[in-house]
């Protein structure tokens, strides 16, 4: 089992490549992962610092480095949508996530993550949060207006499914090629895909190619959290594609908080990785003090250290929730 960081904690704070990886080895861990928020010119920076040194890259988080397109303004994980019904703008989506894995192949990183885009509807995010502040996740309102938003998600769903399997099945010919692993990570919003059937129909659909699924701790507590999805049905029935877990923590409706620095419990997520041996990615919010940053991951640390020997069943689930105290 290895522990590795993300980039996304300096992003906006490190504008040099040299300083970034600098920063990460003074946290001693294993390796990286390169974040979709390294501007070309820090990314071929990293690369340049990277040659000589003991840290490995585990993955890229799509898209990396930030495409030319893009304004600065306009950064995000997913300025370009693999789920777009639109023809081109899709193919532009598979573009530029194939540059990212011929980055990835040529720093030896086996995994890039995915975001696999949403159905397009009017969400309601805004009203949704406003229920659930005053009257909770089992409040009568906020439980009316979910069903009737999830209802309208399930009508709308067809054509945004297709066109991620249609992405997927690209891009998988690519990742064939580049022996690449495509980690598709679990999303935080119920509109976000894929949901837990979606990823049972992309998994039997794109059978044997070289897809995996990516855990996202705190996008697991805000599914729980806000009633639409059970984080732990998920992680328990794709923990046999299980590629790589991003570690973080959450309070309310705030995650990528510094490991220790929430409620989420780490233990059984961090034995589940030690398992199947997949990397542990601490991945924070960009701004998140340096002090604060070596606390979290010392905490993941003080897990692995704990959970290091096997479980005596091999084949045990999570039967209980992973995301609360």
């Amino acid at each position: 089992m290895v522990l590795g960081v993300s980039t996304s904690w300096a992003a906006g704070q490190i504008t040099h490549g040299r300083d970034l990886v600098e920063a990460c080895k003074a946290l001693q861990v294993d390796g990286l992962e390169l974040d979709y928020r390294l501007p070309p010119p820090v990314f071929r920076q990293v690369v340049t610092a990277l040659r000589g040194s003991e840290l490995k890259v585990f993955s890229l988080h799509n898209f990396c480095p930030v495409p030319d397109s893009v304004p600065w303004d306009r950064v995000c994980a997913e300025p370009f949508l693999l789920s777009h019904t639109d023809r081109e703008e899709r193919l532009r989506a598979v573009q530029w996530t194939v540059k990212t894995m011929e980055h990835a192949n040529d720093l030896e990183a086996p995994f890039v993550v995915l975001h696999c885009g949403r159905v397009a509807m009017d969400a309601e995010l805004s009203t949704l949060m406003a229920l659930w502040e005053t009257g909770g996740a089992q409040g009568s309102e906020y439980q009316a207006l979910l069903e009737r938003k999830q209802a309208e998600r399930r009508a709308r769903r067809k054509p945004f499914l297709d066109a991620l399997l249609w992405s997927l099945d690209r891009l998988a010919q690519e990742a064939q090629r580049l022996h690449i692993v495509l980690g598709l990570e679990n999303r935080a919003h119920y509109h976000e895909m894929p949901n837990t059937e979606e990823y049972q129909i992309l998994f039997h659909e794109l059978e044997g190619a070289p897809l995996a699924y990516w855990h996202d701790t705190g996008h697991g507590h805000l599914m729980e959290t806000f009633g639409w999805g059970n984080p732990t049905e998920i992680l328990n029935a794709w923990q046999h594609q299980l590629a790589g877990i991003h570690v973080h923590d959450a309070e309310g409706k705030t995650d990528h908080l510094p490991p220790g620095f929430g409620r989420i419990q780490l233990e059984s997520v961090v034995r589940l990785a030690c398992r199947v041996g997949c990397p542990l990615i601490v991945e924070l919010k960009a701004g998140t003090k340096t002090e604060d940053l070596r606390a979290g991951v010392d905490h993941v640390r003080k897990f692995m250290e704990t959970v290091a020997e096997p479980v005596e069943n091999p084949h045990e689930t999570t039967s209980h929730s992973c995301f609360h105290t």
